[in-house]
């Protein structure tokens, strides 16, 4: 066992929240010391502070910042969670874009799922953009899902999910967009390249200043990650993710999530869903 200092702990409070954004409060002491405990044994490093002096003097790649912050954070998710965002995008989203395409509009589709933890989020979305009226090949549909866990990104990526965390989409959904495990693999289901194929996964850092997307998005989903951040940093990510949002577009938050606070052109349509009123400066092209 490891024994952490007050000192050592709030260093790495500092260093978790510059590099992450996420608060780390004293009720998540014995958190942080059992997660970075496995990494002090990897290293065979004796205490805390050396673990701290290593990241900071000797992980010149930022290798082993990133095994910190794969970690630290939280990856709890759900297929269909909070469903009224997946009911809202099929009864809402999408007979509006239909309707635009019937207008001559793009026969296009843009949705981000930032912060998409072990994928449910993404593949949810994908199953909802499948099951609708878009479900053809001459729609351009593309899903981008973000994480800034590089190992939760590779398991998302695989699309390889216990049977049982199906259970939310039912019987019928299981059968159409997953393949059954067989073999060593009994108990899993893999989701199918109709469905993989509408998804690109990619680390992005909510924080950082540049974010690697060259596009404006129909849909942003970002739930339940602005609770680790401070009332500034939630301010700011919205801000940036507002700018990459088509005029009226639609952002969902998490349940427990707000920006009552924040002074940028998001109407509330309830439900932590906020649709983008005013068209702002944003980037353009092909995520």
């Amino acid at each position: 066992m490891y024994h952490i200092t007050d000192d050592e702990f709030e260093a790495f409070q500092q260093l978790v929240y510059a590099e992450t954004g996420i608060v780390l409060n004293d009720s998540k002491r014995c958190l942080l010391c059992s997660r970075l405990a496995k990494r002090l044994r990897a290293l065979h490093l004796n205490d805390y502070i050396d673990y701290y002096d290593y990241l900071l003097r000797r992980d010149s790649g930022g290798v082993e910042m990133q095994e910190m912050i794969n970690c630290i954070t939280t990856n709890k998710t759900d297929f269909f969670r909070e469903s009224h965002h997946f009911e809202f995008l099929a009864s809402h989203v999408m007979p509006e874009v239909v309707a635009r395409a019937a207008k001559g509009g793009p026969r296009r589709l843009r949705i981000w799922s930032a912060a998409c933890s072990l994928g449910h989020e993404p593949y949810s979305i994908a199953i909802t953009v499948r099951e609708s009226a878009v479900n053809d090949p001459t729609w351009d549909v593309r899903i981008l899902a973000s994480d800034i866990d590089t190992l939760v990104l590779a398991q998302a990526a695989d699309g390889v999910f216990d049977q049982d965390d199906l259970a939310p989409a039912g019987d019928m959904l299981l059968r159409r967009y997953f393949d059954r495990g067989v073999g060593a693999f009994a108990g899993k289901v893999r989701a199918k390249s109709s469905l993989r194929s509408l998804l690109t996964f990619r680390q992005i850092n909510l924080i950082h200043d540049a974010w690697p997307i060259r596009a404006r998005f129909d849909v942003i989903f970002c739930r339940n990650v602005m609770i680790y951040f401070d009332t500034e940093t939630q301010r700011r990510v919205v801000e940036r993710l507002v700018q990459y949002l088509n005029p009226g577009g639609y952002l969902m938050l998490g349940h427990s999530e707000s920006i009552q606070w924040s002074p940028n052109p998001l109407r509330s349509l309830g439900n932590t869903v906020f649709q983008l009123v005013e068209a702002g400066a944003g980037k353009s092209g092909i995520a």
